[in-house]
């Protein structure tokens, strides 16, 4: 069973860059923008495929506009069916995409603490050794509990008065407990069942969370999500810039009106909610192996089983054109020229017809 378990693929790398916000620029007088797409692995796309996929992106960006910023959050968990999902964004195909990268991220992390993993191997071997230290030879279940969050991680922003350059955003996951001031920790009456708990998570953060960091900021599963991510930053600084100004994509902000911007096709999200449920219940893996100890032969059980990008999350590096952090300028222009020198870009601005629905 060892050589069967140690003989197993790891988790398939599907690296893709996907078309993306990277620059955008609003004329308030004029009531124009112009907006500049990184077309990432896209180098060969056809025109219309670009403009129907810019227009998504546009949508993205207006619903980051229109709702307030609390409003994107998802949170898969079998015991809150009810708080999966804020109610406006889950009118979107925004709130699909992030409700569908929770549940990859849930079957993710169990993927990755399979003992059909590298990193899943060492985190077994470890846990089981703590598990002898606490407990001797006694026959127990170790139940560790982990739930992981995305949420927005390094932001850096080049802005002009009426413009923004994104240089870089990434996206970052967390443990609940590390994440949510007030989780609600796993009641143990054993104090040993806790440490072993405490350290479990531990391992997680030290083996499991990179993996699913580089997942989220690199991974074709992640691709819409990115896309999303990139819309809502802009969003964002376009909302700390021209709140309280004139113009139609200025009195966006905030204003709930979603109109032309909920999803196409009717999805459910209790569809997600099942296929989590399913999941945490029956378990991405369940695998038994034997080991031999001085102590005797032993069987090991092996079996599995929010995102929140809301403001109070997102934090954004900001660095001006007026010269003020001369070092930060210089750096931010040498890598602006590295990424127009090895990218192809696709720039459009507002005649094309991409104007803010009204409310009627």
């Amino acid at each position: 069973m060892a050589q069967y378990l140690g003989s197993m693929p790891a988790v398939a790398a599907d690296r893709f860059r996907p078309l993306h916000m990277r620059y955008f620029s609003y004329d308030i007088e004029a009531d124009n923008f112009q907006l500049l797409l990184d077309k990432g692995d896209n180098q060969d796309i056809k025109e219309a495929e670009l403009q129907e996929k810019t227009k998504v992106l546009m949508e993205y960006f207006q619903i980051g506009l229109s709702l307030p910023n609390d409003r994107f959050w998802v949170n898969l968990r079998p015991d809150a069916q009810d708080q999966m999902i804020d109610p406006e964004l889950e009118k979107t195909d925004m709130g699909k995409i992030m409700l569908e990268s929770d549940l990859q991220l849930k079957k993710d992390t169990a993927q990755f603490t399979s003992p059909q993993t590298t990193e899943g191997r060492q985190y077994w071997d470890k846990l089981y050794k703590k598990a002898g230290e606490l407990f001797g030879t006694e026959n127990i279940t170790i139940p560790t509990i982990t739930r992981p969050w995305i949420v927005p991680g390094e932001i850096i922003l080049r802005q002009g008065e009426d413009s923004a350059y994104i240089f870089k955003a990434n996206m970052k996951v967390l443990l609940e407990q590390d994440h949510l001031k007030n989780s609600v920790a796993y009641n143990f009456t054993d104090p040993r069942m806790k440490e072993l708990n405490e350290y479990s998570s531990q391992l997680i953060r030290e083996l499991i969370i990179p993996k699913l960091t580089k997942e989220v900021n690199t991974s074709k599963r992640y691709a819409a999500l990115r896309q999303v991510f990139f819309s809502l930053v802009m969003a964002r600084w376009f909302k700390d810039t021209f709140t309280g100004k004139p113009g139609q994509y200025a009195q966006l902000i905030d204003s709930h009106n979603l109109n032309n911007l909920t999803s196409k096709q009717a999805w459910n999200k209790t569809h997600y909610f099942n296929e989590y449920k399913k999941s945490f219940e029956k378990g991405e893996y369940n695998l038994k192996e034997d080991i031999y100890t001085p102590a005797g032969q032993m069987i090991r059980s092996y079996v599995s089983g929010g995102m929140n990008m809301s403001s109070s999350a997102m934090t954004m590096n900001r660095y001006n054109n007026n010269g003020k952090d001369q070092k930060h300028t210089v750096f931010f222009s040498a890598g602006y020229q590295i990424i127009n020198g090895r990218t192809k870009y696709h720039s459009i601005d507002s005649k094309d017809g991409n104007r803010p629905a009204q409310r009627k």
